[in-house]
């Protein structure tokens, strides 16, 4: 498959999850467990690595709506997942105005992950 995705959250167990369904998947996978991490990783470290970059909101340092808006600033061309439990309409209608590719809500939304990556990043 050879596509790069960074997962990016600050629940390790879930970090592990995410990273082993999306490893099984055939994905590379990378992992941030806060915004300030990610950002590193993506803009500084490797620009332009990532395919597809999956994102909790609720994180210290620098939450998802910041790392979304870093991300977009410095016109990094990845595709973003944002997986969130409790988002607000608010919080939805802010991620949708920077362009997120698509929102999930945890717990459900993990099941969706791999179509949601697999529509989002074809062969």
């Amino acid at each position: 498959m050879g596509k790069n995705v960074l997962v990016c959250d600050d629940d390790l167990g879930l970090l592990g999850i995410l990273s082993a369904m999306l490893e099984s998947a055939g994905y590379t996978v990378e992992t941030a467990r806060d915004g300030i991490e990610a950002i590193s990783k993506a803009i500084r470290s490797q620009p332009n690595y990532y395919d597809l970059i999956l994102i909790d909101h609720l994180m210290p340092g620098l939450n998802g709506l910041g790392l979304v808006k870093e991300l977009r600033d410095c016109s990094i061309p990845s595709k973003i997942i944002v997986l969130s439990g409790n988002l607000d309409d608010e919080l939805e209608s802010a991620f949708r105005q920077l362009s997120v590719d698509k929102i999930l809500s945890k717990p459900n939304g993990i099941t969706e992950l791999l179509d949601c990556a697999a529509a989002l990043l074809p062969e």
